[in-house]
C-alpha cells in the first residue's frame, strides 16, 4: 500500500469550476464565443448538454469518421463523466471528488468486503494474432533516471505512473491508491534522483483530470501532493510539463490550462508567471532564467524567469491550432516552434519556425510537407532535437518524421500499419531524448531507439495501461475474457492468461457466446465493422452492421441461447441468425431492410444492412 501525504503551503489563486472538455477543442472555442462578454471575463461554465450540443453542431457536415478527427475523445470523455452530471447538468468539481475519495478511505471500524479482493489481470503483454498490429496503451510522458539509465519511468493518461529498473524490460505500477492516475509530465531531481515530481490527470484527451503535482522522496514507493494540489485544481485543469531547473532542484515550472506556474521551494508554494492555456514550455540550456512557452497562438519569452513578452514578427502566424517546442544543448541559442493550422484547416502542417538568437527572432523553415498527415494535431503533437546536434529534428503525429538539416526538410521513418524494425504505434503524444536514446510515447505504448530511428523497440510489455471500452467475460470459465480497447482493438484473454489481439482500430462493444467462448463478436470504432472469430480470434472475419446516421453501432449481446446475437440501435433491435448451411437460417423478427441483407460465410452470419429510420423496438 502507497503512503498517501499531503503538504500545506501558498498557493497564488484558487477556484472551484465545475468540468469542461479540452479548451483548445473548436467546438469548446466556439462555445466560448458565443458566451456573453461578461461570462467570459468571469470564466463561463456549461452544463454538459451545453457541452455537447456544441460538439454536434461542430460535426454537423463534418466528417467524423476522419482518422484523428477528435470525435472519439470526445465521445470516450462525455460517456465518462455523463454518469457524474448534477440535476442541472453540471460536474462535480475535483474539490468534492477529492473529498468524497478522502472520507471514504477516513472510514474507521468498517472493515473491507470479504470477497472484495481485486488484482489486475492486464493485459499486460499483448500478442497479436495474424494480421494484426501491436499495441498496449497511450503513454503521454517518459523519464529517465539522470544516474543510471536502466531506470525508466512512464505516465499514462488514466493508467498512473510505472517504473522500470531494468531499461523497459518489466515495470512496477507506482499510483494505484489514488482516485485520479493520469500522469502527463514526470520531473527527476538531478541532485537527487529519489525525489520524483509528477504533474497528474491527462493533457491530451481530457481522460482524467488534474489532481495538481505530486511528490515523492523515495523513488515512488510513497506520494504527496505539493501546494498546487488537489485543492487548487478542477475536473477541467489539464496540465502538461512540469521541469526542474538543472542549476537548482528547488525551482519547478509547470504548465496549464490556466497558465504556467514557478516554484522556488520544491513545491511548498507555487506562483503564476503566465495566464492562459499554456500547451507547452522549455528552458532554455544551460539558462534557466530564459523560458520559453506557447498557448495556441502565441510565443512568449522570458529572461529573468519571471516576467514574460509575446514574442512577434512579420515570420509567425496571427494564429493557430497547436504549437509546441524544442530546444538542444548542441547549440543552446536555437529554439524550434511547431505550429499547425486551426480546426477550419484541419489541423494541418502550418510551418516549422527557427530561432538563433535565443527566441529573440524567428525565421520559417523550408518544409512544406503535411508531417501531420491527419487532422489530429490537436489531440497529439510532439518535437524533439538532438541534444548533440540541433539540426537533427523529430516531429511526431500520425508517424515520426526527421530532419537532418534544421526543418527543411523531413523524412518519415515509419508508418503506422507497417509492422516492420521502424514500427511504432500509431499517434505520437511525446518524443525525448535521455542520453542517445529516443523515446516515443504513442497510443500503443513506449517505443525507443539508439540509432536515430532507423529501428524502434517495444518496451511495453508489463503496462496494464490499457483503456477498455467494454468487457465481456465467458459464462463457462471466468478467466477468459474479450475487451474492446481505445486504439488497440479487440483483445481476448485465454486460459492461459495471456491476451491476444484479434481486430484493429479502437475496439467497442464486444461479446462471447455462452456456451462457446471461442465465438466471439467486437465492433470496431464507430460500427465500421463487426468482428466475428470462431477460435477465440486466431482468425477472423468482418462484415457490416446496421449503422445510424451517427454512424454510431449500438449495444449488442447474445441472447442467452447461443444461436444469435442483437444489435440495438436507435430502438430498433437487429438480429443476426445462423445455419449449418449457406442459405439457411432465420431472418424471423429482423426489420425490413431498405438495402440489403449480407451472407457472411464462415460462420453462416446474416445481417440486413439499410438506411436507417427511426422505428419502436422490435422484440425479437
Amino acid at each position: 500500500m502507497k503512503r498517501i501525504l499531503f503538504a500545506c503551503g501558498f498557493l497564488f489563486f484558487t477556484w472551484q469550476v465545475r468540468s469542461q472538455y479540452i479548451q483548445e477543442a473548436p467546438w469548446m472555442e466556439q462555445l466560448a464565443n458565443k458566451a456573453p462578454s461578461a461570462a467570459k471575463a468571469g470564466g463561463a461554465q456549461y452544463t454538459l448538454k451545453e457541452i455537447s450540443d456544441a460538439f454536434e453542431a461542430y460535426w454537423a457536415g463534418r466528417d467524423r469518421f476522419a482518422r484523428g478527427s477528435g470525435f472519439k475523445p470526445y465521445k470516450r470523455w462525455e460517456n465518462y463523466w455523463n454518469y457524474f452530471a448534477d440535476r442541472e447538468g453540471y460536474l462535480p468539481t475535483a474539490r468534492e471528488l477529492w473529498e468524497t475519495w478522502e472520507r471514504k478511505a477516513d472510514r474507521i471500524g468498517l472493515a473491507a468486503n470479504p470477497v472484495s479482493n481485486w488484482a489486475s489481470v492486464g493485459p499486460f503483454a499483448p500478442g497479436i494474432f495474424a494480421g494484426q498490429l501491436p499495441g498496449t496503451g497511450r503513454v503521454n510522458a517518459v523519464a529517465v533516471d539522470p544516474s543510471d539509465p536502466d531506470i525508466w519511468y512512464v505516465g499514462a493518461p488514466a493508467g498512473g505512473i510505472w517504473k522500470s529498473t531494468n531499461a523497459g524490460a518489466s515495470w512496477t505500477n507506482l499510483f494505484d491508491d489514488f482516485p485520479q492516475i493520469g500522469v502527463s509530465g514526470i520531473a527527476i531531481d538531478p541532485e537527487n534522483p529519489n525525489i520524483i515530481y509528477i504533474a497528474t490527470g491527462d493533457d491530451d484527451a481530457a481522460d482524467s483530470y488534474s489532481v495538481g503535482v505530486f511528490k515523492s522522496t523515495d523513488g515512488g514507493s510513497s506520494w504527496s501532493a505539493t501546494a498546487f494540489g488537489p485543492e487548487q485544481t478542477d475536473v477541467s485543469t489539464l496540465m502538461n510539463e512540469i521541469t526542474i531547473d538543472p542549476a537548482d532542484s528547488d525551482i519547478l515550472w509547470v504548465a496549464s490550462n490556466v497558465g504556467l506556474y514557478k516554484s522556488v521551494d520544491a513545491g511548498a508554494s507555487w506562483e503564476r508567471k503566465l495566464n492562459g492555456n499554456v500547451r507547452d514550455f522549455k528552458l532554455k540550456p544551460g539558462d534557466g532564467n530564459t523560458v520559453y512557452a506557447v498557448t495556441n497562438n502565441r510565443l512568449y519569452r522570458s529572461a529573468n524567469g519571471n516576467t514574460f513578452s509575446e514574442v512577434t514578427g512579420d515570420n509567425l502566424p496571427l494564429s493557430s491550432g497547436r504549437r509546441v517546442l524544442g530546444v538542444s544543448p548542441a547549440n543552446p541559442n536555437i529554439v524550434y516552434m511547431l505550429t499547425v493550422d486551426g480546426a477550419s484547416a484541419n489541423f494541418s502542417f502550418q510551418g516549422l519556425y527557427r530561432s538563433v538568437d535565443s527566441g529573440v527572432t524567428f525565421t520559417k523553415t523550408q518544409n512544406t510537407e503535411n508531417i501531420m498527415e491527419s487532422n489530429q494535431a490537436w489531440f497529439d503533437l510532439a518535437l524533439e532535437v538532438s541534444p548533440t546536434n540541433a539540426n537533427e529534428v523529430y516531429v511526431g503525429c500520425l508517424n515520426i518524421w526527421k530532419s537532418l538539416n534544421g526543418g527543411d526538410s523531413f523524412t518519415k521513418l515509419n508508418e503506422w500499419f507497417r509492422n516492420d524494425p521502424a514500427y511504432t504505434h500509431a499517434d505520437i503524444h511525446t518524443l525525448k531524448f535521455f542520453g542517445n536514446r529516443l523515446y516515443a510515447g504513442t497510443d500503443g505504448g513506449i517505443y525507443v531507439t539508439s540509432d536515430g530511428g532507423q529501428t524502434f523497440q517495444d518496451r511495453s510489455a508489463g503496462l496494464a495501461i490499457g483503456q477498455f471500452y467494454r468487457l465481456s467475460v465467458s459464462k463457462t470459465d471466468s478467466s477468459i475474457m474479450s475487451g474492446g480497447l481505445q486504439d488497440n482493438g479487440g483483445q481476448i484473454r485465454g486460459q492461459g492468461g495471456s491476451w491476444n489481439n484479434y481486430h484493429t482500430g479502437d475496439g467497442m462493444d464486444n461479446a462471447m457466446d455462452p456456451n462457446n467462448h471461442s465465438l466471439v463478436y467486437g465492433f470496431v470504432q464507430f460500427g465500421l465493422a463487426l468482428a466475428l472469430s470462431t477460435d477465440s480470434g486466431q482468425s477472423a472475419g468482418y462484415i457490416a452492421p446496421p449503422r445510424n446516421t451517427n454512424g454510431q453501432s449500438g449495444s449488442f449481446a447474445d441472447d442467452g441461447n447461443g444461436d444469435r446475437v442483437v444489435d440495438v440501435l436507435d430502438y430498433t433491435v437487429w438480429r443476426m441468425n445462423y445455419g449449418d448451411t449457406a442459405g439457411s437460417g432465420s431472418t424471423e423478427g429482423v426489420p425490413e431492410p431498405s438495402g440489403f441483407i449480407m451472407l457472411l460465410a464462415a460462420g453462416m452470419m446474416f445481417a440486413a444492412w439499410r438506411n436507417p429510420t427511426f422505428r419502436p423496438l422490435v422484440r425479437t
